[in-house]
């Protein structure tokens, strides 16, 4: 099991190697970020939407969740 700061560590490197082209693509929509896989896992408005695609799609991944761009909302779940 990841831990909180581990995962969140991983995420964040995972954002910046795809940043320029999911800033590009996603500006402002909430994406999921596949920690396990090391990449992207689903893209929406609305992190419950992003959250339940990505959990169904990819069960017992670790995810973060976060919005595209300048002000992201960080969520994080297994």
């Amino acid at each position: 099991m990841l831990e909180a700061d581990e995962a969140g560590e991983k995420a964040k490197h995972i954002y910046e190697a795809h940043k320029e082209e999911w800033e590009s693509l996603y500006d402002g929509k909430i994406i999921a970020i596949d920690i396990d896989a090391n990449d992207f896992a689903s893209v929406g408005d609305q992190f419950r939407e992003v959250g339940l695609k990505a959990r169904k799609e990819r069960p017992g991944h670790h995810m973060f969740i976060r919005r595209v761009g300048k002000n992201p909302v960080v969520l994080r779940f297994r």
